[in-house]
C-alpha cells in the first residue's frame, strides 16, 4: 500500500472520482485544504468519499497557509476550529513560513499564524502539516525554544515537514521534535536534502504528490480521465520511494 502524505484533493478535477481510482490502486492518502474555501470543498469531499468506502486509511489537514495568512480574520479562526473538532483523526496544517508572501519576517503575520496553528495541533493533539520556504531555523526554534508553545505539551504533536528540504542540522534537530518528513519529487535534486534523508529513520519518512490546481496543466493530465490522474499519482509515489531506497 502507498501512501500520499500530501495532495490537495479539493483541487483537482473530479476528485470523488480520482479517490474511486486511488482506492482501487490500493493508495490512501492525507488530503491537505488550507484555505477556507478549501476546507468546505474537502468536508464534502470526505463525506461523499465516505458514503462510498473510499476513506479507510485515509486522512485530513486543515489550516491556512502562509500564502494567504494577511487574509485571514476571526471568523476564519472558528471555522477552521470546527472542522478540526469534527474530524478528530484530522491534522492541523498546512502551515509555516514562506519568503515569496507579505508577513514573513521575523514575527510578522505569518510566524504569528504558524504558532497559532502549533498551538491548536497541541491543544488538539494532532500532527502538524509545515510548510517551509525560507527559514527552518525558525520553525525549529518555534518548537525547540523555550518560548515554544509546544516543547513540553503533555500532547505534543510531530511535526510532519511537508515537501522537506532542509539539510543534515535541520533533519537532526527536527528528529529531536520527534519530526516526520513527507518527501516531495523536489526534495531529492538539492544536494543537502539528499544527505540529510540518508541520516533520517525509515519509519520518519514519508512519500508525496502535492498534487494540485498546478497539475491541471500538465501535458499529459490536460485531458486525462481520473482513472489516468491515478495512474500518474501512483507513478510519482513510486519513483519517490525508489529513491529513498536508493539513497538509505
Amino acid at each position: 500500500m502507498l501512501v500520499d502524505s500530501h495532495i490537495h484533493l479539493a483541487r483537482l478535477p473530479e476528485p470523488v472520482a480520482l479517490a474511486q481510482h486511488l482506492h482501487a490502486r490500493n493508495i490512501r492518502w492525507t488530503a491537505v485544504a488550507c484555505e477556507p474555501w478549501e476546507w468546505t470543498k474537502l468536508d464534502q469531499i470526505w463525506e461523499e468519499s465516505r458514503r462510498q468506502g473510499l476513506i479507510e486509511g485515509c486522512n485530513l489537514a486543515f489550516g491556512v497557509h502562509p500564502m494567504i495568512a494577511s487574509q485571514v480574520g476571526d471568523n476564519e479562526w472558528r471555522n477552521l476550529e470546527r472542522f478540526l473538532l469534527k474530524y478528530p483523526s484530522a491534522q492541523v496544517g498546512e502551515t509555516g513560513l514562506d519568503k515569496r508572501f507579505p508577513g514573513y519576517e521575523m514575527g510578522g503575520i505569518q510566524e504569528s499564524f504558524f504558532i497559532q496553528q502549533a498551538k491548536m495541533a497541541r491543544e488538539l493533539g494532532r500532527d502538524l502539516q509545515i510548510h517551509c520556504v525560507g527559514d527552518y531555523g525558525r520553525i525549529l526554534a518555534n518548537f525547540g525554544s523555550g518560548r515554544s508553545i509546544v516543547s513540553g505539551s503533555a500532547a505534543k504533536p510531530h511535526p510532519l515537514f511537508h515537501r522537506f528540504g532542509g539539510d543534515i542540522g535541520i533533519a537532526k534537530r527536527a528528529l529531536e521534535l520527534g519530526a516526520l518528513f513527507s518527501l516531495h519529487a523536489d526534495s531529492f535534486k538539492k544536494k543537502a536534502t539528499a544527505e540529510a534523508i540518508k541520516i533520517i529513520p525509515k519509519e520518519c519518512l514519508k512519500v508525496e504528490t502535492d498534487a494540485d490546481e498546478s497539475f491541471v496543466n500538465l501535458p499529459t493530465l490536460k485531458k486525462a480521465s481520473s482513472e489516468q490522474w491515478a495512474e500518474y499519482l501512483e507513478k510519482i509515489l513510486f519513483e519517490n520511494q525508489a529513491k529513498i531506497n536508493s539513497i538509505q
